[in-house]
């Protein structure tokens, strides 16, 4: 993976070990402990991006940690020797309070010597790329609309009463969130094989398949609001640059000949009527420039946030937004920078559009700042997190002011640490809390003083409108990894974990002083809290147990838990009910859209993957085979706790879960008046409610 220069080969070495020893300050121990790469660390590989989940957790002792900040050290310095004028470490003060704030460019000019003098001038080899080009206008070519008849069927039904349904599992009410399955109570809306199926679903006698709709590009998500269907995807288009040129070393200059691939990335809203569901209209295309950061439905309004790098050769181009083939002018007063430094810069834009008109005008603005991360939404503002890769690990805030089509720079402020997911964030009485979690020195040492041992520890702040730190709880849980975080109200519920799973309740009733109330530890972990009632929780994770090596837990199979909170200074775990055995797994771990609760019915439904055991099998670390995947039943009361109801499967009757009938694994479940839909890549089945009798199937074929 390095040139054959020995000394440039030494330069890209020292890079790739600076980013190596970073990532494994990210992670519990060494691969060569055969352990997990398992903190969740954000920033870090987190278990979705490395493909399996973490096995163990283990507790890293104080003389590992120091190795590993004197190796950086070590490299860090060797970088510096080596590649002057490439690489610039540049740091963070510690001291994460200070306020900071974005303001507009006044000219090309300014925006121009501001990327070449902060952006370019980092810590990383830029001069490699050329500049991303705006997006080209799109026509309708790529789009088809196809009936499973063939024909161009007017079949469409109205109903003088739609039927109580469910809607997806967001996390702020009113705030909708991009998912691959959409229903209106009448009509299913589905991805599948990179294409939107309307199914006609209720009522079942009746139900079927109605039209595929394509778009250009891979599909992302999907809303619906009212007779409106809009599609989210994304476009890459990628083709090899060779690059000839010249590096500086001090004494002289070294040639380089790499091959680098350049992607030109867009993301597409696709706005379809579906007045008549046989035959979707195409009415409006918005292209915009960069990968698909975030999406929310509010209202009659979709809102986009979409990033890219900035390149540092040839001329700066800005993002701009494309629709239906007219390029809609984004004057440099639309793009604001930050005062923040970090290693490298994208455009992120925000955009606004309201889905029911038939010509829109978007409504955007663009932020210069690191690369965007996860993003929260309440019903009045967006919440762009920026990871600051530095000695100092940091997250910083923007918040952004939404209203139909205005969208306004509102404040910046930086916490340390970095967050999970969105669920690290919330905003509540004018304020904005944030769970993050970093590595820091541990400030408890037996004889006095500071220890050296430098561990993970979870934080949570409490900010103002202004994003001014008002309240902070820091240092909570030292060594442990965070797993999950939700905020209620006034209350707030972390999970960290080692070896049991402390499920902490912080009392935030006074925003100036957050405090823990209560703890509860546990075997197992929860990956995914989801609220029950407002003194009750649902947890969604791993069993464990513990192994006799080390301070370490080995997960075992999947894990619900309802907690009682009633008393936040004693949390009681007052049912569990264990699926599988190693190696089983669950969407809802990870995604809590793949989640089906609704209360007042005392229903929840998840996907799942259960493996089974298998009898004389000696090894303990090893993943069982899979045996069944489907959708899970259950039935939870504060009384009864958590009671299985059954499963639906969409295999056949001995058909064992592998990658080759993957497309019948179930991913979503809803509910339509009294009928359970269960939906997989290749199918849509209907059963009852009451006692999951099967009623009928619908082929997405």
């Amino acid at each position: 993976m390095f040139s054959e220069h020995p000394v440039l080969n030494t330069g890209l070495k020292v890079l790739y070990l600076v980013d190596q020893v970073h990532a494994v300050a990210g992670r519990p121990e060494t691969e060569s402990e055969s352990t997990s790469w398992s903190l969740s660390s954000p920033g870090y590989a987190s278990r979705s991006e490395l493909g399996e989940e973490e096995d163990i957790a283990v507790k890293v002792g104080s003389k590992t940690r120091t190795v590993f900040g004197l190796t950086l050290g070590i490299i860090a310095g060797l970088a510096l020797i080596l590649l002057p004028g490439i690489l610039v470490l540049r740091t963070h003060p510690p001291n994460a309070t200070d306020q900071h704030l974005m303001v507009p460019f006044t000219s090309y000019e300014e925006l121009h010597n501001f990327i070449l003098t902060k952006s370019c001038n980092s810590t990383e080899v830029r001069n490699l790329y050329n500049p991303n080009p705006a997006p080209a206008p799109q026509n309708t070519n790529g789009l088809t609309i196809t009936s499973p008849t063939g024909g161009t069927s007017t079949f469409s039904i109205s109903t003088s009463a739609t039927p109580s349904h469910s809607e997806t599992n967001a996390q702020v009410a009113g705030v909708d969130e991009l998912d691959t399955v959409k229903n209106d109570g009448t009509y299913i809306y589905t991805i599948t094989n990179n294409t939107v199926a309307i199914v006609l679903a209720y009522p079942v006698t009746e139900a079927r398949l109605l039209a595929h709709v394509s778009v250009n590009g891979s599909l992302q998500g999907i809303f619906v609001e009212g007779n409106r269907l809009v599609i989210v995807s994304q476009q890459y288009q990628q083709y090899p640059l060779p690059f000839t040129g010249s590096v500086q070393l001090g004494m002289g200059s070294v040639a380089v000949y790499p091959v680098f691939l350049n992607s030109v990335q867009t993301t597409s809203l696709s706005i379809f009527d579906i007045s008549n569901h046989s035959s979707p209209v195409l009415t409006t295309t918005l292209v915009v420039n960069g990968t698909l950061a975030g999406a929310r439905l509010i209202g009659d309004y979709a809102y986009l946030v979409a990033t890219q790098p900035v390149y540092c050769t040839g001329p700066i181009v800005l993002p701009e937004n494309v629709v239906n083939d007219r390029v809609v002018p984004m004057g440099i007063a639309t793009v604001y920078h930050s005062d923040i430094a970090d290693v490298a810069h994208s455009f992120t834009t925000v955009v606004g559009i309201n889905v029911t008109q038939v010509n829109p005008t978007p409504s955007a603005k663009i932020f210069l700042i690191g690369t965007s991360s996860n993003i929260y939404v309440s019903l009045h503002q967006i919440y762009l997190t920026q990871p600051i890769w530095s000695q100092a690990e940091q997250t910083a805030v923007h918040r952004i002011s939404i209203d139909g089509g205005s969208i306004s720079y509102q404040a910046t402020g930086t916490v340390s640490g970095h967050v999970l997911n969105q669920f690290s964030m919330d905003e509540y009485n004018g304020n904005f809390r944030i769970a993050t979690t970093g590595y820091g020195v541990n400030q408890v040492a037996p004889t006095g003083g500071v220890a050296s041992n430098y561990v993970q520890q979870t934080n949570l702040y409490v900010l103002d409108s202004g994003l001014h730190i008002i309240g902070r709880l820091e240092g909570l849980s030292p060594g442990e990894a965070f797993y999950a975080a939700r905020f209620m109200g006034d209350r707030a519920y972390l999970v960290t974990f080692q070896r049991m799973d402390p499920l902490f309740v912080i009392g935030l009733q006074d925003p100036t002083k957050p405090k823990v109330l209560g703890q509860l530890n546990i075997p197992g972990v929860s990956d995914y809290l989801q609220p029950y009632d407002e003194t009750h929780l649902i947890g969604f994770g791993k069993a464990s147990t513990n192994v006799t090596w080390e301070n370490a837990a080995l997960f075992q199979g999947l894990k619900l838990s309802l907690f009682d909170v009633t008393d936040p200074g004693h949390p009681i775990d007052t049912s569990d009910y264990l699926l599988g055995d190693r190696g089983s797994d669950s969407p809802a771990l990870t995604d809590h859209k793949s989640v089906l609760f609704e209360k007042s019915l005392n229903l929840l439904v998840i996907p799942v993957e259960i493996a089974q055991a298998q009898p004389g099998a000696t090894c303990t670390w090893c993943y069982n085979p899979l045996v069944w995947q489907g959708a899970y039943v259950f039935n939870v009361t504060v009384q009864d706790g958590i009671v299985f109801s059954g499963g639906i499967t969409h295999l056949s009757t001995g058909q064992l879960p592998s990658w080759s009938n993957s497309s019948f694994f179930v991913t979503r479940a809803l509910y339509i008046g009294s009928v359970l839909y269960t939906i997989s890549n290749n199918m849509v089945k209907m059963n009852s409610l009451s006692d999951l009798t099967e009623l009928d199937t619908v082929s997405l074929a």
